[in-house]
């Protein structure tokens, strides 16, 4: 223990841990001692001598300074480049997004169109004019007859019930028989007339000549009175005989005249009665096809079963209906506004309903359903156009004729009609949607690439087809229309490209 009363303690020993401390201490220049503190030192117990105060403090304050430095130059630098991003996305949010189309020059048509019923060109509506059983069908290769089955010019088809109009003919033709003999026989008396004519004539004269002969005699006084006016009887008589003969004559020539009108009448009768035959007959007055076949054999046909409240109603109810397969048309109505374009000459297309109705539920387009009629159709002209209205709708008739393709064509089937009313081939055409319509004007908006900005544009148009529309005016080739999102817009907005076609 020392004199001041603190027990020694040995000295503390620098562990291998601090050895980064004591070499930063040893890189540490300290001033050396002076003569008095070496000399105080060296009267100090020699654990005392080595009880200096660590740097390590320092050198943690050090490296916490460099550190602070470090990451407030990263965060200026972190925090200097989102302004700027920021900016770029602030400006960008201001643009509104847009789709546009660069306008080109290419074809366009203008259609019209409308639904029609398919009618044969040559078609006849065979009907029994009369009432009666149904004796007879014609066969083909053994079957009864049915649609689709091809039939000659003058082949007898269908028969009802002729005995009445046989009876009739038979009548008819006894009656001719009998008035062809009367008026053998009026002819035969007429030339006996006519002789017993010439003979009367022939006694007349004679009469007269023998008068004549007597009278030169009484005046001569060589023959009395009595024998003269005996000569005078005579000829009174050949002239009463003459008078006669003349009248037989004329009665002949009536009963020939008679006898004529009396053939003439049976012979209308017969003919009647021919007509009546026929009335009982279905015959084929054209090479065709059967496109209706609406009787039986053994049925009972009555005339009032033909139903003529239309077109429809009448193929339907008529016993047989012949068509002529090689030449079809079809017949649709429009209204006055439509029709004034239409005119004979002018492209369509037909396509039967049940073509694109599927693809008509589906949502198909105008574009796409007639692209379908053109390719499972067939293609025709406009041949009339009715210059009246039908009384009813106040529509105007359109007759389309000389298709391409018949072979898909039904009598009376409904189909869809596309008829050509306008072409240019090289227009500038914009799709329907790219014009807005605003104070009963249309406009288009054009891109200005340099600056990004649109410009309103009124526009004129022309032909207007099912997806697009010609521009007259407005717009011209190369430039950049808006064609979606054009209705945020006004002259001068700043637009986004985000989609250009």
């Amino acid at each position: 223990m020392s004199s001041d009363g603190i027990s020694p303690q040995p000295p503390i020993e620098q562990s291998s841990n601090n050895s980064s401390n004591t070499n930063v201490e040893t890189a540490v220049e300290t001033p050396p001692p002076s003569t008095d503190t070496a000399s105080q030192s060296s009267a100090l117990p020699k654990w005392r001598s080595k009880s200096k105060k660590p740097l390590w403090p320092a050198v943690a304050l050090a490296m916490l300074v460099v550190a602070g430095f470090v990451g407030v130059k990263a965060y200026q630098t972190l925090t200097a480049a989102p302004p700027l991003e920021e900016t770029d996305d602030a400006t960008n949010q201001s643009r509104l997004p847009i789709r546009v189309l660069r306008a080109q020059k290419g074809p366009i048509q203008g259609w019209v169109f409308d639904e029609g019923s398919v009618w044969p060109v040559r078609r006849r509506i065979l009907n029994f004019q009369a009432s009666g059983d149904i004796i007879y069908v014609a066969k083909v290769d053994g079957v009864e007859l049915r649609e689709g089955d091809f039939v000659s010019q003058g082949q007898l088809l269908a028969t009802i019930d002729a005995r009445r109009q046989e009876s009739s003919i038979a009548t008819a033709e006894a009656d001719i028989q009998v008035s062809e003999t009367q008026l053998n026989q009026s002819r035969a008396s007429l030339l006996q007339s006519q002789a017993n004519l010439e003979k009367a004539k022939s006694d007349l004269a004679l009469a007269e000549t023998e008068l004549q002969r007597y009278e030169n005699l009484f005046e001569q006084g060589a023959v009395s009175e009595s024998d003269r006016d005996a000569y005078i009887n005579r000829v009174d008589q050949a002239a009463a005989a003459l008078k006669t003969a003349e009248q037989d004559v004329r009665s002949a020539g009536e009963s020939i005249r008679s006898s004529e009108a009396g053939v003439n009448a049976s012979v209308a009768r017969l003919n009647q009665s021919a007509v009546d035959l026929e009335d009982t007959q279905l015959v084929s007055p054209l090479d065709g096809v059967v496109a209706y076949i609406n009787i039986r054999e053994g049925e009972y046909w009555s005339t009032q079963y033909l139903n003529t409240s239309s077109p429809q109603d009448l193929i339907e109810s008529a016993p047989i209906v012949v068509v002529d397969p090689q030449s079809f048309e079809v017949e649709i109505e429009l209204q006055a506004g439509e029709a004034g374009e239409i005119k004979p000459g002018q492209r369509a297309y037909v396509v039967l309903e049940e073509e694109v109705s599927a693809l008509q539920a589906a949502g198909a387009n105008s574009q796409g359903l007639l692209d379908i009629a053109r390719q499972r159709g067939s293609g025709g002209q406009v041949f009339a156009v009715s210059p009246s209205q039908t009384p009813g709708s106040r529509g105007t008739e359109i007759t389309i004729r000389n298709l391409e393709q018949v072979g898909n064509l039904k009598v009376g089937g409904r189909v869809y009609v596309w008829i050509e009313v306008a072409r240019d081939n090289d227009a500038v055409v914009l799709p329907l949607g790219a014009l807005v319509s605003r104070n009963q004007q249309y406009y288009a908006f054009v891109v200005n690439e340099t600056d990004g900005t649109v410009q309103q544009r009124r526009i004129t148009g022309g032909i207007e087809g099912l997806s697009g529309v010609e521009i007259l005016s407005g717009i011209e080739p190369g430039e950049l229309v808006v064609i979606e999102g054009q209705n945020r817009l006004v002259d001068g907005t700043p637009v986004e490209i985000v989609d250009r076609n």
